[in-house]
């Protein structure tokens, strides 16, 4: 049953319902915006008759199924060398999960794993979307079609707690009652310097309001998802937000999300892999049977997320070039060959370049550390 104490706060929150997809559909096909993306993924054909199809999705799955996944396979096809993927295995089509995933791209990260659930028998996930993001009505409209829902950080003390609360009672009730899995990143936002590392404060959040930690954790299914693209496509972006925050506070502009949201579905991706881990619960049994004190109990359950990660992340030729020129070494001479190493090269330079005024020396370090660290993360194991 819902939770009582949040049960208005999950209306707030949660993705559309099916009763609420034909006025939603209506919204999103009169937008301009729409329209450029119809142009952009359905080349040649009739967007008028497009349209006219999508005025008869009535469900949640319809709009999935129609759109959003020939959507994702589109961007695959337009954008990458090719998708693969491993661990599925792992699931079971008649259980609900928390994938708990590293985090490189705003929208993609998710999207992909929905269509690799859909094409193999699994129900789509729920999917954590910033607050941040619902700031124009087509991306809300598209984001809780898509089964997004709301995902408030920040605030007072006060209010992180509350939050803390609300979505700790909101991911029981949907992977343990609506039978729903549920993406959330490891970490608040994107990895930018290509260090992916769980934050402690999200397997706490999962534990505020309850009793038996343990038995909580348990109950969620806790799976780690890994992707790896061999290609940043928001590798300048995130390189040029960590220079300008090393001396102040980054804020950033009012379309810059939209613009790394554009950029990331854009832009080249090179091969992208996806590692479906193993899920936590004999883990986290263990550990409770051990008695761990609640803090320590955390600490394991990161660094077990962290150690799947690291070792599912499928290494690329750009990632040993990367640690080879920011060492100046060749420990990875047999992983690349000098035409890889030339065309890495010349991308890199040319997107600092772009750039313009600012140091090429720290630029192109902070590039080379981002592939580069993947590297260090799967050597620390």
């Amino acid at each position: 049953m819902v939770n009582l104490e949040f049960s208005q706060q999950f209306e707030k929150i949660r993705p559309y319902y099916d009763h609420e997809v034909k006025a939603a559909i209506e919204r999103v096909v009169k937008h301009p915006q729409f329209v450029a993306v119809l142009n952009y993924l359905y080349e040649n054909e009739n967007v008028d008759e497009l349209v006219q199809v999508f005025n008869r999705i009535e469900t949640v799955a319809q709009f999935q199924d129609f759109f959003s996944s020939y959507t994702v396979k589109r961007i695959i096809e337009l954008s990458s060398g090719g998708l693969s993927f491993q661990g599925l295995e792992n699931l079971d089509t008649e259980k609900s999960y928390l994938f708990i995933a590293n985090h490189r791209d705003i929208v993609l990260d998710a999207a992909i794993m929905q269509i690799m659930l859909l094409d193999h028998g699994h129900k789509t996930s729920q999917i954590t979307f910033g607050e941040n993001l619902m700031s124009q009505q087509l991306l809300v409209d598209l984001g809780k079609l898509n089964k997004m829902f709301t995902f408030y950080r920040g605030g007072s003390r006060n209010e992180q707690y509350n939050n803390a609360r609300l979505y700790s009672a909101y991911f029981e009730y949907v992977i343990q009652e609506r039978n729903e899995s549920i993406w959330i990143a490891q970490r608040n936002g994107r990895t930018k310097d290509g260090n992916d590392k769980t934050q402690a404060g999200l397997i706490k959040m999962l534990t505020v309001g309850k009793k038996d930690i343990g038995k909580a954790l348990a109950g969620l299914n806790i799976l780690p998802v890994t992707i790896s693209y061999e290609k940043e496509p928001c590798a300048i972006l995130k390189a040029r937000e960590l220079y300008l925050s090393k001396n102040k506070e980054y804020i950033k502009g009012p379309n810059e999300d939209i613009m790394s949201i554009l950029e990331g579905i854009t832009g080249d991706k090179g091969r992208i892999h996806f590692s479906f881990g193993k899920p936590l619960n004999d883990f986290i049994e263990t550990l409770a049977i051990n008695k761990f004190h609640k803090n320590e109990l955390i600490e394991r359950i990161v660094e077990e997320i962290d150690r799947q990660v690291y070792s599912d992340y499928r290494l690329w030729p750009n990632n040993y070039i990367a640690f080879d020129i920011l060492n100046n070494s060749r420990n990875y001479i047999d992983q690349y060959s000098e035409e890889e190493k030339r065309n890495f090269t010349e991308d890199m330079n040319k997107r600092i370049g772009e750039l313009g005024q600012f140091d090429s020396t720290e630029l192109r370090r902070i590039f080379l550390q981002m592939y580069a660290n993947p590297i260090l993360n799967k050597r620390s194991l």
